[in-house]
């Protein structure tokens, strides 16, 4: 065979492979970073363009700012799929105070640039943090329960975005509108959230509710009474149909209160402290004279309402309610003060 043929036709062929390469390379060029180094806001576009393929809207004046370009810095940014290249343009934009906006219907994507608090016009109007979180500019509304909306809005004005967030007050309704890039508006909802959120206080008063197990409300009641602290303002109210006790006062008196309750409600009850209703005959003397002796003698209890004593003089008869332990006590004072003339105790 020829070589120098052989020789012309390998020439041919590298260069065909060669021209095919070019051709290649110019159809399929390598993706190129957003690296940028004070360049005008021209040149990102320029590079979403031709990266992303998608178009812009925008104003001419919106890229210049004091009669000079706005301009942009970024360094060793890698973005690799589309939606990271779309992250990175919107990042770039924001930085020189621009949001973009997708305009539907044109083939692209299209995108409209709007320049500074202009961009709340343009907003998607929100109700939750949540649905936030799904845009990358929102409008969100947070209504308010407790905190002054002025006061919640002096507070935010540092969280927004400089030159892009804005924030509405309706007094009537106590609600904020705020428009920001969505990690702003999460920011501001948490403050918002944490204005609206009374701490909890001690002196806060609340009511607390307390069933028994072991004892009829009424007689718990008495028995917390008698562990009052001095000093301590809480009140009690007993609902006997539900056996329920209500405790109401300062939030560590009431929790205190609680304390003793579940601490004297821990055990079954004693026999000897039942509650009990014994009636008592006066043989001798009066039975008012004997019931005021039962009365001084029981005068804590009678005060807490654990006990009751009552007295019928035309019968000649005490009431006594109390514990069972309470009664014999009773019994035997009234054995000491009903004797007969002749000194002697009188059996009952």
């Amino acid at each position: 065979m020829d070589m120098s043929k052989t020789t012309g036709l390998l020439l041919a062929a590298a260069a065909l492979m060669l021209t095919l390469g070019s051709q290649n390379a110019q159809e399929n060029p390598q993706p190129q970073d957003p690296d940028f180094k004070d360049a005008p806001v021209s040149d990102v576009l320029k590079w979403a363009q031709t990266e992303l393929g998608c178009g812009f809207i925008y104003e001419g004046e919106d890229l210049f700012e004091g009669g000079k370009p706005l301009t942009i810095s970024s360094a060793s940014l890698r973005p690799g799929s589309n939606a990271e290249r779309t992250l990175a343009l919107f990042e770039l934009l924001r930085r020189a105070g621009l949001v973009a906006f997708q305009v539907e219907g044109l083939p692209g994507p299209v995108y409209q640039l709007v320049k500074g608090a202009q961009a709340s016009r343009f907003a998607t109007v929100v109700q939750s943090p949540q649905e936030a979180a799904r845009y990358y500019f929102a409008a969100l509304a947070i209504k308010l329960s407790r905190a002054s909306p002025q006061v919640v809005a002096a507070a935010l004005k540092d969280k927004l975005t400089p030159g892009v967030g804005s924030l509405e007050v309706f007094e009537a309704t106590h609600t904020l509108v705020i428009c920001d890039f969505s990690d702003r508006l999460l920011a501001a909802h948490a403050l918002a959230l944490a204005a609206d959120t009374p701490a909890t206080r001690d002196d806060d008063l609340v009511v607390a509710d307390f069933v028994p197990r072991s004892l009829p409300a009424r007689r718990m009641n008495a028995a917390v009474e008698r562990l009052r602290v001095r000093g301590e303002s809480w009140q009690a109210s007993v609902n006997e149909h539900s056996n329920l006790l209500l405790i109401s006062g300062r939030r560590d008196e009431v929790a205190r209160v609680s304390e003793r309750l579940t601490r004297l409600d821990s055990r079954p009850q004693d026999p000897a402290f039942a509650e009990t209703v014994e009636t008592f005959k006066v043989s001798n003397g009066s039975a008012e004279e004997a019931a005021r002796t039962l009365k001084q003698m029981f005068e804590l209890e009678i005060a807490s309402g654990s006990v009751q004593v009552g007295a019928f003089e035309r019968a000649r008869k005490i009431v006594f309610r109390g514990s069972r332990a309470d009664a014999i006590r009773a019994q035997e004072a009234l054995k000491q003060v009903d004797v007969a003339p002749d000194g002697a105790p009188k059996d009952k």
